[in-house]
């Protein structure tokens, strides 16, 4: 007898929980519908987010399945105006550039100075280039006094760009060894920091300058004769981009 009352007991309770299979219907049709309508449209970020958190609340889905503040659309669209921001920045700084280097080469070709002294607009900035015969005599970090009017006179041109300034010291590859420059290391940098010193008291503000000596590990031409190890000894003045240095090519 409880076995046959149980048996029809059974059926009942199955039929109870079948609600759950048009519930789920119904779920799947919604989602699918929304998913459908967003393929077919470009949707405001916003307005989708809104519509997406009113759906997850009219069908229960738990706090915790928040969707992520940014969305990977929203992403990529910073990221591109990022990068077109950046690009009219350093168009805009490029107009400037050519601007001073025009400058640059009417005071050079003024003094009679193009033979030493070149400029190129280079992907990191204008490069002033000074054979280091302008400005030092032969293993020595003291500047020619002649050397000093050319600078003062450079130093009034370089300063209306307002970039920051790098200079930058060479050697060839010979070495040196003197109770004041063991090395190469330590001419390229005295020389670079001389002039760093000299534009200070031109006017060049402090903060927008910076020396840095590489010795002879960065040449411009192999080492391998006496006409190639006169380019590779120099000075470079470079103004450098700030577009680059914020979104930092090279």
């Amino acid at each position: 007898m409880n076995n046959s009352r149980r048996r029809n007991e059974e059926p009942e309770a199955d039929k109870s929980n079948l609600w759950l299979l048009t519930y789920s219907d119904m779920v799947t049709l919604c989602l699918t519908f929304f998913v459908l309508l967003y393929s077919f449209s470009t949707i405001d970020t916003v307005k989708w987010k809104s519509l997406v958190v009113s759906l997850q609340g009219a069908l229960g889905v738990m706090p915790g399945n928040e969707l992520p503040t940014t969305t990977v659309e929203e992403k990529n669209f910073d990221i591109d105006e990022i990068k077109m921001e950046q690009y009219l920045m350093y168009e805009e700084e490029t107009k400037r550039m050519e601007e001073i280097q025009a400058r640059l080469d009417e005071f050079l070709s003024a003094n009679d100075l193009e033979a030493n002294i070149s400029t190129s607009i280079e992907e990191r900035g204008v490069i002033i280039r000074f054979q280091d015969s302008v400005l030092f005599p032969k293993s020595r970090a003291d500047l020619y006094q002649k050397s000093t009017v050319i600078l003062s006179g450079l130093s009034s041109i370089i300063t209306e760009l307002g970039n920051p300034i790098r200079i930058e010291g060479h050697t060839d590859d010979l070495p040196i060894n003197t109770e004041r420059f063991p090395s190469n290391w330590e001419l390229s940098t005295a020389r670079a920091t001389n002039v760093l010193r000299f534009l200070i008291k031109e006017g060049v503000p402090g903060e927008k300058l910076s020396a840095v000596g590489y010795g002879e590990f960065r040449p411009l031409v192999a080492n391998d004769c006496e006409e190639n190890r006169k380019k590779n000894r120099r000075v470079d003045i470079v103004l450098l981009r700030e577009s680059l240095i914020l979104g930092e090519p090279k």
